[in-house]
């Protein structure tokens, strides 16, 4: 394990934009699917690409399987609910697979479905297929309802489109790769009667054919678009990549209605794009709005919006000379736009995906006007994200229905590793009403109340907005700012921190609100109380314990009060069933089990950290099921303010071979009323590896606490890698760390390793035998999740602090001979040998301290050399006669 004390500042940001808002009555449909939202599992399909709505408010989407190659149209009630009565209809089961791209719905309420399907082993063809209201292939149209574009050679489709103009004709659009050395994309466009015959009218009998359509030097067109204007010029947006410079050079062309090339349009025909092209689409005006994905030198993705007038140039009218750029970039989170629509008052629907750099995690709708600005009167602050919370959904489609609400579908991977088909439904105007709280917090080191230029964050404590004693606000703060969201009412924010070393000031601020869209600020001066000590330390372990293997510590000390510690004692004593090999700081003495370090001059808030290699006794000193204990105690010269963080454990249950990327905590599976009752925090530790076969740029973890946890007591206290945290909900927590490099594990195996530590206490109302249950789950950059054990722990009732074997006396002449033997001891200091006559009354005779030997098992033995004298106090045991023995531990 690579090891390295991290300094670096942790950062947690509670954003504006909270996926968990969607739940507000107003944004997602409550009478649509639940709670808005529709996922389904369609069997032999995949995610959803398009979609449409009848006049009967029923909505037909397409969802296809690449893997598998098949796809499957699905129609829906009003209310999200499967209709039965429409028959599914899909390319799977044929010879050949099929793959929808577009669907389309005619104004006789018949869908038109295009896309490409394999002829042979090494030949595509484009389709369309139109279907009755009944789910069934029409047979008026072409062959049975299936229309085959005539082919031009062995080909391999890159993407096709398809749109009907108003007369009924229909367009179809696609490039196709003829070479795959040469690299040169050929574009092909087709117009069909509405019969599904070819329209000889156009083109050359149907068609217009460009060969080479993009062949300068290494490039290639790929996802075309199509949109008619209103004077039934056809638009055609592509894609172009030049595989040498690793860059798109995108842009529309026009053709006109018989299909030929408009070389008025744009420059000599062409109007560039400096983004990726996802959709396009014509406002009431015939400006043609072009969206799509937006890329910085980072490779930070944003949504692009580009308007262009009737001859192809920038309508300067819109955005900043006819272009808006929105990056909503923040801690790897990026935006990706897939879908425009244009509703009937103007303001333009974006709809896309949330990244975690390329990892899709949510639905993402942002409203503009019509002059590109962002309509902050949608959503929240024109945004919405929409979580499905176990799958990562990816957005590709969206439509506004007649009655105004919008509707978007994609899909993703379930936790079963299933494609399914997800779908959500927005009111019409899903407004998110909102009021905000801009808090910041800084060390006021001379107590002034005023940030000066040396006084800096303090990180250490949470930030809590309370109304009418309900928590609205769960965040951990660590940002210099942080971005909080109230809605109306009286709010009453305060800064805690860790340490009661510490005064805040103001020690609240109070935030009320009777409408909405209003801002408010408060700073939080930190104030140290001088001369207070507190100290504490934490003991970490880094791997599961297995018999004769490695197993290694982090001891974690700090200082949160506010005076220098000139000098203190750290002891550790270890689990007799390890072997310490060495440590990254030496001991300063070793005594039997007991580690001992002296430190000195630990300034306030000041982190230190020492790691330990140890190894696991072989069977039979140590098997399968055996408990590990080991335990820290840091102890200074003065009073501590917080003696329960002064002492730390950690007990492990020895396994077998186990899964690298787990979840474990400190308590064993078990935390007895009396701990809690101290004051005793769960501390859990979230292990990840890199198993596979190539560094890891970035891991993420998703980590939800159980809601039997006090999320307002959560601290983070160590981590492998530099980390940033973010919390929503006040129980979901996202790790994000990024740019680490983690090496695989055939690379180099100990650098292949990950961590992050944390604790937190249960809630005050769980009660015996309640269990709290903690699952994490682990991203290697783009790859699905690695889901880890779920760890569990159960609330019990007191336990001794060792188990007593046997307890037994015997008399020897003059002398009584007490043998005994423990195991399972824990935090064992000494034992007082107790005597009696008449097994009532007691009295302390002798000390025996607990051993420091090796082994499970601990025997301890006392002579009564003189039972008939006085105890060390009151004298019960004077005179012959039975004599009672009794331990205290």
């Amino acid at each position: 394990m690579k090891r390295s004390l991290l300094t670096a500042v942790l950062m947690v940001f509670c954003y504006c934009f909270s996926p968990s808002a969607n739940a507000q009555p107003g944004v997602l449909d409550q009478t649509f699917g639940v709670g808005g939202k529709v996922v389904t599992n369609l069997i032999f399909a995949g995610i959803g690409r398009s979609v449409v709505v009848q006049s009967n408010g029923k909505i037909i989407a397409d969802a296809t399987d690449y893997q598998y190659g098949s796809s499957v149209l699905a129609r829906y009630n009003n209310d999200g609910s499967i209709d039965s009565a429409f028959n599914y209809y899909s390319g799977f089961g044929n010879s050949n697979p099929y793959f929808f791209q577009e669907i389309v719905l005619q104004s006789d309420q018949k869908v038109l479905v295009n896309g490409y399907a394999f002829i042979s082993t090494d030949t595509v063809s484009v389709f369309v297929i139109r279907i009755n209201a009944n789910g069934k292939p029409d047979s008026s149209f072409g062959v049975n309802g299936y229309v085959y574009l005539p082919r031009i050679g062995i080909s391999s489709v890159h993407g096709s489109n398809m749109v009907v103009k108003q007369n009924g004709k229909i367009i179809v659009g696609f490039t196709l790769l003829q070479n795959s050395s040469s690299r040169c994309d050929d574009f092909v466009l087709y117009q069909l009667m509405p019969n599904g015959s070819l329209d000889s009218s156009f083109g050359s009998h149907g068609s217009v054919f460009f060969k080479n359509f993009a062949c300068e030097g290494k490039e290639e067109y790929k996802n075309v678009d199509i949109a008619i204007s209103y004077n039934d010029q056809i638009l055609i947006a592509a894609n172009r990549y030049d595989s040498l410079t690793n860059k798109f050079f995108n842009g529309i062309f026009r053709f006109n209605p018989s299909g030929g090339f408009d070389s008025t349009y744009g420059i000599n025909g062409y109007a560039p794009v400096d983004f990726r092209i996802k959709d396009i689409v014509l406002d009431s005006h015939d400006n043609l709005l072009v969206g799509g994905t937006t890329s910085d030198s980072l490779s930070h993705m944003g949504i692009g919006l580009l308007s262009l007038d009737s001859m192809g140039l920038l309508n300067t009218n819109f955005g900043f000379g006819g272009k808006v750029v929105t990056t909503l970039s923040r801690d790897s989170l990026f935006a990706s736009a897939s879908s425009l629509t244009i509703q009937p008052n103007g303001k333009i629907l974006v709809a896309g995906t949330l990244y975690n750099t390329n990892t899709p995690l949510d639905f993402l709708l942002i409203r503009y006007n019509s002059n590109g600005t962002i309509d902050d009167f949608f959503g929240k602050k024109g945004i919405i994200y929409t979580d499905f919370e176990s799958d990562d959904e990816e957005c590709f489609a969206s439509l506004i229905q007649p009655d105004g609400k919008i509707i978007v579908v994609g899909g993703g991977f379930n936790r079963n590793f299933n494609w399914v088909f997800s779908m959500a439904r927005y009111e019409n105007n899903a407004r998110i009403y909102y009021n905000s709280l801009i808090a910041s917090t800084f060390l006021d080191k001379n107590s002034n109340g005023i940030k000066d230029a040396n006084e800096s964050l303090f990180s250490k404590g949470n930030l809590i907005s309370l109304n009418a004693g309900i928590d609205t606000i769960r965040s951990i703060f660590y940002a210099d700012k942080i971005s909080v969201d109230l809605d109306t009412g009286t709010y009453v924010t305060r800064f805690i921190p860790y340490s009661p070393a510490y005064n805040v000031v103001p020690s609240s601020h109070v935030t009320s609100n009777s409408t909405y869209f209003h801002d408010d600020s408060v700073s939080f001066a930190v104030q140290p109380i001088p001369g207070q000590r507190d100290v504490a330390v934490n003991l970490v372990s880094l791997n599961a314990a297995r018999p004769n293997f490695y197993l290694g510590y982090q001891l974690v000390y700090s200082n949160q009060g506010t005076d220098t510690v000139t000098n203190g004692v750290i002891k550790l004593v270890k689990s007799n069933k390890l072997t310490f090999s060495n440590a990254s700081v030496a001991p300063n003495s070793i005594v039997g089990d007991t580690l001992i370090w002296n430190f000195t001059d630990l300034k306030p808030l000041q982190d230190s950290s020492i790691f330990l290699d140890f190894y696991v006794k072989a069977p039979p000193l140590v098997n399968l099921g055996d408990t590990l204990q080991s335990t820290v105690t840091i102890t200074t010269n003065k009073p501590d303010l917080t003696p329960a963080d002064n002492t730390s454990a950690v007990k492990q249950v020895v396994r077998a071979a186990y899964d690298p990327n787990d979840k474990t905590e400190n308590h064993g599976g078990k935390i007895t009323t009396l701990q809690m009752a101290n004051g005793d925090y769960l501390q859990y530790t979230i292990r990840f590896q890199n198993t596979g076969n190539d560094t890891a740029f970035n891991v993420y973890i998703r980590d939800t606490l159980d809601n039997k946890l006090d999320w307002s007591t959560m601290q983070i206290l160590t981590a492998s890698h530099s980390y940033q945290m973010t919390m929503n909900d006040g129980n979901k927590c996202l790790f994000t760390l990024r740019n680490i490099n983690l090496v695989d594990s055939t690379t180099n195996e100990p650098s292949s390793h990950g961590y992050i530590v944390y604790k937190v206490k249960p809630k005050l109302s769980v009660a015996l035998g309640d269990i709290i249950k903690n699952t994490a789950a682990i991203y290697f950059d783009y790859n699905l999740p690695i889901f880890t054990n779920t760890e569990t722990t159960t609330i019990v009732s007191e336990i001794l602090p060792l188990r007593l074997l046997s307890f037994i006396a015997k008399k020897e002449n003059k002398t009584n001979l007490l043998n005994w033997t423990t195991t399972n001891e824990i935090s064992v200091d000494h034992f007082e040998i107790e005597r009696s006559i008449n097994g009532r009354e007691f009295s302390k005779i002798g000390i025996v301290s607990s051993e420091l030997s090796v082994g499970s098992l601990h025997k301890y033995s006392y002579s009564d050399n003189n039972p008939f004298a006085s105890p060390l106090s009151n004298p019960v045991g004077v005179g012959p006669g039975v004599r009672f023995y009794r331990l205290k531990m």
